[in-house]
């Protein structure tokens, strides 16, 4: 038999495979109607869901009279296991359907062998509904003009009576029978008021009724003016890839809280070693293979590096993926004062706990987490982490600016014993590094690692310049200088404050498309105008915007943004970097007429608190990052490469996967 998959347009595959929607096509339609007619994969793209499309019987099996009718046999296998002959040895559409081409699609296209769900059409709706709650193999389901009484219209009665042998071998292929108790958080079922089959053959009444008699939650949507056919499943499709997403992130969350805590409750009710059994495990150091920047400008190198054992209050973790940010590059170019060599850089991070030194209180072997270069010690006597007002723990701050762990030395060395230096306390251009325990964010393992690391910065950065440090309100104007990620990362965040004017400035004009697919509602390119963009920005809005931001680290830029903040009440952000031994300037009457300038660090974010929470959102489908992620390489030796595309331009996030 033939079947159809698409798979997301991501060069990883997540942990545990691609949470997966069946889709179910309806009589006399094959592999392909869905994938041409539905308009479904973008939406699933979206998500991150794959979508896998079988056909609707065998074909060519030889079966006498197969191709007889439209209604029964070729194209209409009705996704039942046929026991009455000719029929049995060919059409077990039920057990290809669960059973065989699942195994198949999970081998092949790494699809999820437990997060999935079903969907389908009339004939495939049936087929949705009826396995879905005889298996109890889906996690959602959900279906467009499904026939719900089959044992009830000519459709089924001909179905049964020619596969099963009569019609009552149907009652157990027959939704509204199967209907006995609740079975699903929710059902969704969208019909068409101007189908052709309604009253006859698909009676969704029935269905809702026997859902209201068990108590099963049950969405019918009912559409005046849509009929049977797939312009009504491509109208409505996105709600149902929607649906089956949260479902399956729900579920993946669930399974993955449940995991932990079943590992924390074994752990908690373990009986205790006997004391001659105790032993104090010490970690051994590890080699691996790390990049290391000898001097500026210089390409990193690819060299085995001894990682020692974590120290106390300290944790050793295996990086999983990281993301290259303009940081990285800044301190690599030598413009950073701060920046030592030789060093390992890297700090936008996913990590696995590997092993944990003494004292350390909050993570565990096997945790998940995002390293923070601004740590939160959480102290009661810390006056910064106390404080909602800032997120600057001065903790260990003395000793990531020297390139040491708090103890002042480093835990890496080259094989000949070269010491080689910490970077932001992070250094995750390497297999394995050492971090602060008050450092690491611990989050959801649901989370794949290589999106977590987005949260290490960058994104986190621009979200938090607009929620934290300059708290949009809905309806206000923001002008942002600078559409790289972070940049990007406040055109969302403002968006979703309810912004009605976002205006996206930046020299490269590809930026523009990128940036209206942000929210971005104006494009303006200083290049294009010898007039200074900041008066460009004021005379298209007469008095300037509520909030401006920099995303460039250039001090000029930092100026404009300034100058075109709205007289009287004006906010400008500085989120960039400047180079070493720059200074910002402007005439004291900015200020005086009643323009605020600040700034932000990690958009303000306390990192042991706030990022688990940022994940969380993005897990509940709240805050999509993927589209930051627009390179992907394999193998920490490919760090080089992806410093060269993150400054061709062209770049978001270059994500190198170890």
């Amino acid at each position: 038999m033939t079947f159809a998959v698409f798979v997301p347009g991501a060069v990883i595959t997540p942990e545990g495979g691609w949470p997966v929607l069946y889709w179910l096509s309806g009589l006399t339609c094959d592999d392909t109607n869905f994938s041409t007619k539905a308009g479904a994969f973008a939406w699933a793209a979206k998500e991150g869901l794959a979508v896998v499309m079988p056909d609707t019987s065998p074909r060519g099996a030889g079966v006498p009279g197969e191709d007889e009718s439209w209604d029964f046999g070729t194209g209409a296998g009705f996704y039942v296991d046929a026991t009455a002959e000719p029929w049995s040895k060919n059409y077990k559409m039920a057990t290809y359907v669960t059973i065989e081409l699942p195994a198949l699609v999970e081998k092949e296209f790494g699809v999820s062998p437990t997060l999935k769900s079903v969907s389908g059409h009339s004939m495939g709706g049936h087929g949705a509904l009826t396995l879905a709650l005889s298996t109890r193999k889906f996690v959602s389901v959900s279906a467009f003009a499904p026939i719900c009484n089959p044992t009830a219209c000519p459709w089924g009665e001909k179905a049964f009576k020619g596969y099963l042998g009569s019609v009552e071998a149907g009652e157990a292929h027959d939704a509204t029978l199967l209907m006995t108790s609740p079975a699903f958080e929710e059902i969704l079922v969208d019909q068409g008021l101007d189908d052709s089959f309604l009253e006859t053959q698909l009676l969704p009444d029935n269905f809702v009724a026997a859902c209201q008699k068990v108590g099963q939650k049950l969405r019918l949507r009912k559409h005046a003016g849509y009929d049977h056919s797939y312009y009504f499943v491509s109208s409505f499709i996105k709600d149902h890839v929607e649906f089956h997403a949260k479902a399956l992130r729900s579920s993946k969350v669930a399974a993955a809280t449940a995991a932990a805590a079943a590992a924390e409750t074994a752990a908690e009710t373990a009986p205790p070693p006997k004391e001659e059994e105790r032993v104090v495990e010490v970690a051994a150091p590890i080699t691996c293979k790390a990049m290391v920047a000898f001097e500026p400008k210089a390409p990193l190198e690819c060299r085995t590096v001894v990682v020692a054992a974590p120290k106390t209050g300290e944790v050793r973790v295996r990086v999983a993926a990281n993301a290259l940010c303009h940081t990285d590059v800044y301190t690599w170019s030598g413009q950073d004062p701060e920046g030592l060599f030789p060093s390992i850089l890297g700090h936008e991070a996913g990590a696995i706990v590997e092993s944990v030194g003494p004292g350390v209180t909050t993570l565990s072997v096997g945790d998940h987490i995002v390293p923070g270069y601004t740590p939160q010690c959480s102290a009661p006597s810390c006056v910064f982490c106390s404080s909602p007002k800032t997120n600057l723990c001065p903790r260990i701050r003395a000793s990531q600016g020297k390139g040491v762990m708090p103890d002042g030395t480093s835990r890496f060395s080259l094989e000949d014993g070269t010491t080689v230096f910490h970077f932001m306390g992070c250094s995750t251009f390497s297999e394995y590094t050492v971090l602060a325990e008050i450092s690491c964010a611990k989050i959801s393992p649901a989370m794949p690692l290589y999106k977590a690391c987005l949260f290490g910065c960058g994104v986190s950065t621009g979200l938090g310049a607009v929620f934290n440090t300059t708290k949009v309100e809905p309806g206000s104007s923001v002008a942002v200088f600078g559409l790289g990620a972070v940049g990007l990362a406040v055109v969302q965040a403002a968006k979703m404050a309810g912004a009605t004017r976002i205006v996206g400035i930046d020299l490269n004009p590809a930026k523009e498309s990128v940036g209206r697919d942000f929210g971005i509602t104006d494009f303006l390119n200083p290049a294009d105008s010898e007039e200074p963009i900041q008066k460009r920005v004021v005379s298209m809005t007469q008095w300037g915007v509520d909030y401006t931001y920099d995303c460039t680290g250039n001090v000029d830029v930092m100026r404009a943004a300034l100058e075109c903040a709205h007289r009287g009440w004006g906010t400008s952000c500085v989120i960039g970097v400047a180079a070493s031994g720059k200074e910002i300037s402007t005439r004291p009457f900015q200020l005086v007429t009643g323009r605020r300038w600040c700034g932000t660090a990690f958009g303000g974010w306390k990192t042991r608190t706030d990022v688990p929470k940022l994940v969380d959102e993005h897990l509940a489908g709240q805050l999509p990052i993927d589209a930051y992620i627009t390179h992907v390489l394999r193998g920490v030796d490919k760090t080089n490469e992806a410093i060269h595309i993150l400054e061709g331009g062209e770049c978001l996030r270059c994500v190198v996967v170890y």
